[in-house]
């Protein structure tokens, strides 16, 4: 298996997990409810019904998923025999945190863009930005989403993972854009509901 994690003190638990690990530990992995996209041939699917476009709404540490979803569909996109008659789809990241120091994984969402740069476009935003920061500029709000993530439609999904209190105002913040409940999927409550099952 592959880890996506911070190896410093904002790694949370699994990066303490990591850190405690040596060689021949043994440990019992329970796998999260989770995110089901599928990839199909000419479309993407969430619950049956069709997407064309995803907007990604990470806060810190929230941006692994978001890594894989980014990469599944850069993969999808490389490996389908007519990439070219694919039919338009937008993936649109808005990347929130701390500090420069907290945005991990630059050089992916780089890449990710160079390999689908018409598919995929991302904006940071810093709550302590450094002097000449030319990006967004304290915590996320309604016009950014409006202009950097996506609109609310039948065909959008919106995909959130962040702490706890980013979760929960993004999701506030989704509904007064316009999206209903049925329009983004949030680890935090997935999360819940799968540790029910």
């Amino acid at each position: 298996i592959g880890i996506l994690a911070r190896a410093d003190e904002k790694g949370g638990p699994i990066a303490q997990l990591l850190e405690l690990s040596r060689p021949g530990s043994v440990f019992y992995m329970c796998a999260q409810g989770g995110l089901r996209l599928k990839f199909e041939e000419e479309r993407i699917l969430y619950h049956d019904k069709e997407i064309k476009q995803i907007g990604l709404l990470a806060g810190g540490t929230g941006i692994a998923p978001m890594i894989q979803i980014m990469r599944a569909y850069g993969h999808y996109v490389k490996d389908h025999p007519n990439p070219e008659q694919l039919p338009p789809f937008q993936l649109n990241l808005i990347y929130a945190c701390e500090t420069v120091g907290d945005l991990s994984y630059m050089k992916i969402l780089n890449a990710v863009r160079e390999q689908i740069p018409s598919r995929f476009r991302f904006y940071i935003k810093l709550s302590k930005p450094p002097l000449g920061w030319t990006e967004g500029i304290g915590f996320s709000e309604k016009h950014d989403i409006i202009r950097h993530l996506v609109e609310p439609s039948d065909n959008t999904l919106v995909v959130m993972c962040g702490p706890p209190i980013f979760e929960d105002a993004m999701r506030k913040l989704l509904l007064r854009v316009g999206f209903d409940a049925s329009q983004y999927y949030s680890y935090a409550e997935g999360d819940r509901v799968a540790t029910r099952v």
